[in-house]
């Protein structure tokens, strides 16, 4: 009864990690239109785009790791479904 009770409540950290990693990768992806739209535009030069760009695509390279480490735990959870007690 206790190993399920850990399991359930894997499961719902494992959703809410998710969650806030699809909100973060937006918010990157958000950052980073915003920058590009700041060069077009002429807010900003072309050397301080660049190192924010390459600042922007490691933190996406990150989330988009940790997205799919998120994505083999619920493969995992849904592949061993049957011996989960909820």
């Amino acid at each position: 009864m206790l190993l399920s009770l850990a399991n359930s409540l894997l499961l719902i950290f494992t959703l809410l990690w998710s969650v806030m990693g699809i909100i973060e990768f937006r918010t990157i992806l958000k950052a980073h239109k915003k920058i590009k739209y700041k060069l077009n535009s002429g807010e900003i030069y072309k050397v301080e785009y660049k190192k924010k760009a390459k600042k922007y695509k490691a933190y996406l390279t990150i989330n988009v790791i940790y997205l799919a480490i998120i994505l083999c735990q619920l493969g995992y959870v849904i592949y061993n479904w049957d011996e989960v007690n909820v």
